[in-house]
């Protein structure tokens, strides 16, 4: 009845898997765990394959790199039951009955988000320190503040969904490359009428990126936003869309832009600090959005 599928990309998953296999053999339904490698390194997918020997689970590699959104699609076509569990390969069990606690959930639902927490201690690496920050204060919210606003918290790290919803709300292929996949697919969810529940069922995100390389990915992501945009796919319940079309209505937002892009060494330095200031990023990523919507 449950069916887990991790998409795996350059990064060695044996841990997160075993824990899963591990708790499958306590539920009392069949459960399938779907591993499918996109095209990873030689090494990644070597050590990988050593999943395949864990009980319930299937490790397949991809020849081609089909992407965040044709993965989740690829594993679904894959997938032989009714409830579809979505994980990032980079992801810890914090709950010993993480699979039990989403089976007590599903009696009911569209689709159940169980959220995402990071390690309450700051990375020693310094160059891992911002994309931390960003995530213990961004995305690490409690349910009940998920809750408040369930399609703008909802992430594709850590999700149930029904499969009968799922086919009427696939991921968006056209979505490419790292960022707002998943805000596009929240709303899709909304304009369809489905619902988005929020629980108390986190798995830790391990995969903390370089500072370069996650302000990078961040890039791709607002350059994916401003797309979706032109497009009219999100509305103004996304905070950074919000912002942009205000500012633009009162004139403000090439002036802001222009002011940010001045500042930008010193927006930067202080991004790579100690005491990163948060505000300073959503600048940065408003004036990175007006530049591609110009």
């Amino acid at each position: 009845m449950l069916s887990i599928l991790i998409p795996v990309y350059n990064y060695d998953v044996r841990a997160f898997v075993k824990c899963l296999s591990d708790q499958s053999l306590t539920l009392d339904v069949p459960v399938e765990i779907i591993c499918l490698d996109d095209a990873s390194e030689t090494n990644f997918q070597r050590i990988n394959a050593e999943v395949a020997v864990y009980p319930n689970v299937e490790y397949i590699t991809s020849e081609v790199n089909l992407g965040r959104s044709a993965i989740r699609n690829a594993m679904v076509n894959k997938a032989q039951f009714e409830h579809l569990l979505f994980l990032d390969c980079d992801g810890r069990c914090v709950y010993d009955d993480y699979l039990s606690r989403y089976k007590l959930a599903w009696s009911e639902y569209d689709v159940i988000y169980g959220g995402r927490v990071y390690n309450d201690e700051a990375p020693d690496d310094h160059d891992l320190y911002f994309h931390w920050f960003c995530g213990h204060n961004r995305e690490a919210l409690l349910p009940l503040a998920r809750q408040e606003n369930p399609f703008k918290s909802f992430m594709t790290n850590n999700f149930l969904v029904r499969r009968a919803v799922y086919d009427q709300v696939r991921m968006d292929e056209g979505v490419v490359g790292y960022g707002h996949e998943d805000t596009l697919f929240a709303q899709e969810l909304k304009r369809a009428g489905f619902s988005i529940d929020h629980i108390d069922n986190p798995i830790e995100h391990e995969g903390i990126e370089p500072f370069e390389v996650f302000l990078g990915k961040s890039e791709n992501g607002v350059r994916n936003l401003a797309q979706l945009i032109k497009s009219k796919k999100v509305d103004d319940s996304i905070r950074l869309v919000r912002y942009y079309h205000k500012l633009k209505r009162l004139g403000a937002l090439p002036i802001i832009a222009w002011a940010v892009n001045q500042m930008e060494g010193k927006i930067i330095q202080n991004l790579r600090g100690p005491a990163p200031n948060l505000l300073w990023f959503d600048l940065w990523k408003l004036a990175r959005l007006h530049r591609h919507l110009a």
